[in-house]
């Protein structure tokens, strides 16, 4: 009796609180363009009834072109997208359901998204089927942290490796070295034998810069941090690359926003990375091409970060093997050991920073970092202070 008399009242509430135009069905469009996920119903003859604010914005389809057509005209079902299309047409000619299944879609403009979808009956009060209700979700942030995450492990694991393997190589070539040293120096100077023992040396040497990027690669996480300006550390890493470079007929520009705030960097280190993505840049950069460097100030997600742009000119990285750029020893160089980006990319992360790279024919590759600036990276630690001392 109590609760019913309670299930009363509160129907009585609700019906006091609602407003004449909100009725059920400006209720149902509401719920639809609150959700996170898109939303799309489909009769049994494949005509859209409904599609809510986020299919909108992953399709590429407004509501008002879309609610009306038969979905093979808003939804590609062919190529790329043609488990999505399967699953869809499943789910009309035999009432097929699907559950978080991962697929791909193609949107208006051609672009892949993956997204985890569910695929359900749609039916009336008579258990009668009125068609499907497809609901999808975008995975692309949830795969970037699952394989930001995978790739943390798997480095953490090298670098154990990396760390003891180095150690262990260090000795011996410092032995080799000496030895091959000590026979040139018996060797008469126009000894045709002089081209073994200079082969040596110089293989000697390539194995121990081997041996130092597998020692930076196992460096201990960064914790000592100095506040400095982005710009000065830009330009002494491009100073050192044109050096190295300078019979390289390629033309270096840097933008330097004025408003660009300070950053707190291990100086060493940081620049230890900015130099090896712009000796990538000038290597990548044909003659007569352009290396170009902008730093500026970038807020995401209500963070403010200083965002370092490196571009340059007259290559292009496939996507398949953008992927793999920051996988320890994958190189796309004839002569690399395939650890510069992977140090790069790991330094970064060691300054709570995140590193992209993008590649077209028409504009060539760029390397985009996105460090947290002095006073974002400040109040954060402080945060996160305050939550370990409140924890439990």
């Amino acid at each position: 009796m109590v609760t019913a008399t309670r299930a009363e009242a509160a129907h009585g509430k609700l019906k006091a609180r609602s407003s004449p135009e909100l009725d059920a069905t400006k209720l149902i469009s509401y719920t639809l363009d609150s959700l996170e996920s898109g939303v799309v119903t489909i009769t049994r003859d494949g005509v859209i009834t409904s599609f809510n604010s986020v299919a909108e914005g992953l399709l590429g389809w407004s509501a008002e072109e879309a609610v009306g057509e038969h979905f093979s005209r808003i939804i590609a079902i062919t190529g790329a997208s043609k488990q999505f299309g399967e699953m869809i047409t499943a789910g009309l000619t035999r009432g097929k359901t699907f559950s978080s299944e991962e697929a791909t879609i193609l949107n208006r403009s051609g672009e892949r998204i993956t997204v985890g979808t569910t695929v359900s009956q749609l039916r009336d009060e008579n258990d009668q089927s009125l068609g499907i209700v497809i609901i999808f979700k975008n995975l692309a942030e949830i795969k970037r942290i699952r394989d930001q995450f995978l790739r943390t492990e798997q480095m953490a694991a090298l670098g154990y490796l990396s760390a003891g393997l180095a150690h262990e190589l260090r000795n011996p070539l410092g032995s080799l070295l000496g030895l091959a040293e000590l026979l040139e120096d018996e060797l008469p100077p126009n000894d045709s034998k002089r081209t073994y023992t200079q082969t040596f040396l110089r293989e000697i040497e390539r194995m121990n810069k081997l041996v130092e990027d597998l020692l930076c690669f196992a460096q201990p996480p960064i914790a000592t941090l100095e506040r400095h300006s982005i710009a000065g550390l830009v330009d002494e890493s491009l100073l050192f690359a044109s050096y190295d470079f300078q019979n390289r007929r390629v033309n270096v520009r840097t933008r330097h926003s004025d408003d660009t705030p300070d950053v707190l960097v291990d100086p060493e280190r940081l620049s230890r990375a900015l130099l090896n993505i712009i000796r990538n840049a000038f290597q990548a950069t044909p003659d007569g091409g352009d290396v170009t460097v902008t730093t500026s100030p970038r807020t995401v997600s209500g963070s403010d970060y200083v965002s370092i742009s490196i571009n340059n000119t007259g290559s292009y990285i496939e996507p398949e093997a953008r992927q793999k750029l920051f996988t320890p020893f994958f190189t796309l160089k004839k002569k690399g050991t395939g650890l510069g980006l992977s140090i790069a990319h790991q330094i970064v992360k060691g300054h709570s920073g995140y590193i992209e790279v993008e590649s077209d024919t028409a504009t060539g590759t760029t390397f985009v970092i996105d460090l947290p600036t002095a006073a974002s990276l400040k109040q954060r630690n402080e945060e996160l202070q305050y939550a370990n001392r409140h924890a439990g």
